[in-house]
């Protein structure tokens, strides 16, 4: 699959019209060779040509179960101008 990004509607004759937002995605060898012709000039391809791989899998271990620590206190000082009678 090759994606390409042009003006929006733009129309290459063919049958080969980009949608409103300016992207045309095809797998026809054909078009994907009209379309790489005219790039960068008129249009960019927007994929590098390869297909996409799997992501690598991650072997994730499970976390433990620990009880989250409650803030730490602090005792609050009496203000200086307080009177103690």
């Amino acid at each position: 699959m090759a994606k390409y990004k042009a003006a929006p509607h733009y129309v290459i004759s063919g049958g080969i019209e980009f949608t409103v937002f300016g992207t045309y995605e095809t797998e026809d060898a054909k078009q994907i060779a009209l379309l790489d012709s005219l790039a960068p000039l008129w249009i960019t391809r927007v994929d590098d040509g390869k297909k996409p791989e799997e992501p690598a899998q991650v072997d994730e271990e499970p976390a433990e179960d620990k009880p989250a620590k409650a803030p730490a206190t602090t005792k609050r000082k009496a203000s200086a101008t307080s009177s103690a009678k």
